[in-house]
């Protein structure tokens, strides 16, 4: 089993000073941290949804071993609430995210801690991933810890 230990995001100015190098300028952030640690969580891409040519410059930051792991848009969890009106959003984000190549780790799927489990909509959902991907579902609700769900995630 490999496992990966990075942060919650990398574009910290708090940061500089500590764990960056005080006279580092902010766009050298991404490949010093990428230096120190094999991976990081992507956060921005929860209120945007991430463009193939900021993707790439991400990816040339960094080495070619690095993973990425990038949280899904509020729109697919929070808006559409996983709903059959996501499936163009989660075809987008599939689409661009797959410019990171072997540096694309899992998408996290953050959903709302107001949403209750609804394993219809989830197996439809899951429908919508290509099973070549890796994915993380973070459940908010107490109601998705349950062996429907676990089911429905082998």
């Amino acid at each position: 089993m490999k496992i990966l230990a990075g942060t919650s995001g990398y574009a910290f100015k708090e940061w500089k000073g500590n764990f960056y190098p005080a006279d580092l300028k902010d766009d050298g952030f991404l490949g010093y941290y990428a230096s120190k640690f094999p991976a990081v969580e992507i956060n921005n891409t929860f209120y945007r949804l991430p463009r193939e040519n900021v993707l790439r410059e991400w990816a040339a930051q960094v080495p070619e071993t690095f993973t990425f792991a990038l949280k899904a848009s509020q729109r697919i969890t929070h808006h559409a609430r996983l709903k059959e009106q996501s499936a163009d959003l989660v075809d987008f984000l599939l689409k661009n995210t797959a410019v990171l190549g072997d540096r694309l780790g899992p998408i996290l799927f953050q959903l709302p801690p107001n949403l209750k489990k609804d394993v219809p909509r989830f197996r439809g959902f899951l429908g919508l991933l290509p099973t070549d991907r890796r994915y993380v579902f973070e459940f908010r609700h107490e109601s998705w810890f349950d062996d429907e769900v676990y089911d429905a995630l082998r």
